[in-house]
């Protein structure tokens, strides 16, 4: 059974004073009901706030239960000051009371994990493994502060959410939310950039037409292992009509995190004129024709006169290399 299964705001600080963090912080009294023991009759966990407890041998389940009401990023960390293995589940209420996180291993003696979850209740079922022991637990939460209503569905492509060119949108890839649809209307045939930025390590795109035939389709990635986050920028020639842009959680490399995406048309984009500039175009693809372009143009030419032992001559080659940039999504 478990004891004290929430302390006070008083006899957690005083006990803290001279223990280190999720250490020392042990129950003394028997609970006298059953409250917590199943999915049921699980007790609210306060998010940002540690809980201490402890478990009574393998016939004693410890259920708590928590909710977010936006899509966070999660951070649960489990700890017991002797080791002792124990079960631990994470389950999703509202998609069919899903088991959304379990750690690798099925015994483990510690907990520290961070999940992207959506809108909504989850239980969390601590099990130990043989003998009793105390453990605290604390999950803390970061809303993602999401550009679109909490409750959108947006999991198909009847469904997707309609977005607007010349706007920033923050959105979020979740352990039980992997998928995201967004559609946009093109008026005329232009060069269409996406600038894509996420805190994941990679994600999925594919671009379907006004007939929901897909007509191209890739994988955005880190550059590098040291890259803290994916950053990218491309462009396509779109003629008129309606489009449809999915993001998802790569299939054989899941990767799961915050992001950010915004769309630019550019109708003209063959002119070498604009604005009283002479350029080529829009070199830089940011979806407009200005002294940016006129920039990058200088800056190439810089480089042709400051390397001349095999300088690359294709301009356009050297502005993807350098910026990253290419003809496609």
């Amino acid at each position: 059974m478990k004891k004290n299964k929430i302390l006070s705001v008083f006899a957690a600080a005083a006990l803290m004073v001279s223990a280190m963090p999720f250490a020392g912080i042990s129950a003394n009294a028997d609970d006298t009901d059953i409250t917590g023991n199943t999915m049921l009759t699980a007790e609210e966990l306060t998010l940002n706030k540690v809980v201490s407890s402890e478990a009574s041998g393998s016939s004693d389940y410890d259920w708590y239960v928590f909710t977010l009401t936006e899509p966070s990023k999660i951070n649960i960390i489990c700890q017991n000051p002797g080791n002792n293995s124990f079960y631990f589940s994470v389950y999703d209420e509202k998609n069919d009371n899903s088991v959304v996180y379990k750690p690798s291993s099925s015994i483990v003696s510690s907990v520290n994990a961070t999940l992207y979850l959506t809108a909504g209740n989850y239980y969390i079922d601590l099990n130990s493994y043989v003998s009793s022991f105390t453990y605290d637990l604390k999950v803390t939460s970061t809303p993602s502060n999401l550009s679109f209503d909490a409750s959108a569905e947006n999991n198909t492509m009847t469904e997707a959410i309609p977005v607007d060119f010349d706007m920033d949108y923050n959105a979020q890839i979740s352990q039980n939310d992997n998928i995201d649809y967004y559609t946009f209307e093109l008026p005329k045939e232009a060069r269409v950039t996406f600038n894509f930025t996420g805190a994941l390590d990679n994600i999925d795109w594919n671009l379907y037409d006004n007939e929901d035939d897909l007509i191209k389709h890739g994988i955005y990635q880190k550059d590098s292992e040291n890259d803290t986050k994916v950053s990218k920028r491309k462009s396509l020639i779109l003629k008129e009509g309606k489009y449809t842009l999915s993001l998802e959680s790569n299939k054989t490399s899941p990767s799961y995190g915050q992001y950010s995406f915004s769309l630019n048309a550019l109708e003209n984009y063959g002119e070498t004129a604009v604005n009283g500039i002479i350029s080529f175009g829009d070199i830089n693809k940011d979806g407009k024709v200005d002294s940016g372009d006129a920039s990058v143009i200088l800056s190439y030419y810089a480089y042709r006169s400051t390397n001349t032992t095999n300088p690359e001559t294709d301009m356009n080659k050297w502005v993807a290399d350098k910026l990253g940039i290419s003809e496609e999504f």
